[in-house]
């Protein structure tokens, strides 16, 4: 088979300590869901895929064509949920690699990407996870093999407690990935 990296971007959430839809915040001349989108689609992933759910209607008009919406109803259980939804679009899509970002990590840039991908051809079962501050998460890149684990997962648990059980796993340095917008205070960012 192959390869084929999807890119799913978990962007489901309701923002609640941000307040607002936090997807819709402005970095640098463009939302936060915009950029991420605009990231993924100068990298080196196969299908850039938009996981939405609450605020659907609002977010939905900042998807860029190139992308696939992906609507996740049952965003209220929590953030496994988004990943259910991610992986299997990626297994029905037949993807040899799923990559999960979220959008408000804005640091996220096409080289990052591009290494985080190009780390799987030197072992195609590794998970490859970034590393930020005493944190290894997402962005992450997870092999077919690894799927049903994805699709395992329940409520507001993420892709870390398969990241935390991989017997291959590779790590990026991504220290700032520690600088994610979680409240109206932690913006204006800037590159």
């Amino acid at each position: 088979m192959a390869r084929r990296v999807v890119a799913a971007v978990l962007a489901a959430g309701a923002s609640q300590r941000f307040g607002s839809a936090k997807q819709l915040a402005v970095f640098n001349g463009q939302t936060l869901i915009e950029h991420i989108q605009t990231v993924l689609l100068s990298s080196s992933v196969d299908d850039v895929l938009v996981v939405l759910g609450c605020d659907l209607e609002k977010i939905k008009p900042h998807l860029l064509p190139q992308a696939t919406l992906l609507v996740n109803n049952d965003w209220e259980e929590g953030i496994a949920s988004s990943v259910r939804c991610a992986t299997q679009f990626a297994m029905d899509e037949q993807a040899t690699h799923l990559c999960l970002f979220v959008c408000d990590q804005p640091y996220i840039s096409p080289c990052l990407v591009d290494k985080v991908v190009a780390l799987s051809k030197f072992d195609p079962e590794q998970i490859i996870a970034c590393r930020y501050g005493d944190a290894i998460g997402v962005p992450a890149l997870f092999p077919r093999s690894k799927f049903d684990s994805l699709l395992s997962l329940k409520g507001d648990v993420g892709a870390k407690s398969v990241i935390k059980t991989a017997d291959k796993l590779e790590i990026v340095d991504f220290p700032e990935g520690a600088k994610d917008v979680d409240c109206p205070t932690d913006l204006p960012l800037q590159i």
